[in-house]
């Protein structure tokens, strides 16, 4: 006999299967969910699945409206976990996506942003400082976060995100494979993977309006210290980091549930 857990959790459309949304489709699921998600194509890994999974165009609204009216309707959360590398107009594709959210009356829209709005300047931000995004990706981001909050959904969560990272995928591997790499004096903004998902999970259950909150573990080594310690743990060699006095931005959060917007 299959045990099916009791349901402690909302209904969820997850945009996005990828990294984060992957695991988080498992983790509602676990807990009582029914999920549907959208990607762009499908791969081994999807087969059998315990969730409807569409596979299109991420960028194609008329097939998403189509899908969207079958089996995302209906549920009262939504997380939008697409990067802006995913599609071509990041900002205006979100807008329509809004749009249609507001259209079905999804009760609870959960965006994950980036802390690459904050831009690049030596500084500490929180969730009162002002963005400055040095990037066109970041950028979209922020704009993307601006059609949001103006689309008119009652409950919105805009997460931003500090660099995500695991075992699984750990850029220290990228790292490794370099020489003379410059910022090593850097410190890092980071999330690892696990608490993001639980963050996004937690977010879902506690709808309260429209909230911002920075997503970003309390320590902020060096990039040099960080990688280091992180490349021994996965039996890798230490990063090759050039000696230098560069300096950068740290993220904190004030914000126990987020910060009313």
């Amino acid at each position: 006999m299959i045990h099916t857990p009791p349901s402690t959790s909302p209904d969820a459309s997850i945009l996005g299967l990828g990294y984060l949304g992957r695991p988080l489709a498992q983790k509602l699921y676990e807990h009582g969910s029914r999920v549907a998600a959208v990607k762009r194509s499908l791969t081994s890994d999807d087969i059998n699945l315990p969730i409807h999974l569409d596979t299109f165009d991420l960028g194609n609204t008329d097939a998403f409206q189509t899908a969207l009216w079958r089996h995302h309707a209906d549920k009262p959360v939504w997380f939008f976990m697409l990067p802006p590398s995913s599609l071509t107009h990041y900002a205006d594709t979100v807008k329509q996506w809004a749009e249609l959210v507001r259209a079905c009356n999804v009760q609870h829209l959960i965006f994950t942003s980036s802390t690459s709005v904050y831009g690049d300047k030596v500084r500490e931000c929180d969730e009162t400082a002002l963005p400055d995004p040095q990037t066109e990706s970041a950028r979209q981001i922020l704009a993307a976060e601006q059609h949001l909050l103006d689309s008119g959904i009652s409950n919105i969560d805009i997460l931003r995100l500090g660099g995500l990272y695991c075992a699984e995928r750990h850029p220290v591997s990228r790292l490794a494979q370099k020489q003379n790499i410059q910022g090593g004096n850097r410190p890092v903004n980071i999330i690892h993977r696990d608490i993001a998902v639980e963050t996004l999970f937690q977010t879902a259950l506690k709808p309260n309006g429209k909230r911002l909150k920075n997503i970003i573990e309390p320590r902020h080594p060096t990039r040099r210290e960080f990688y280091t310690e992180e490349a021994a743990k996965l039996g890798l060699p230490a990063p090759d980091f050039t000696p230098d006095d560069s300096v950068g931005k740290i993220i904190i959060t004030v914000c126990d549930n987020g910060l009313s917007l």
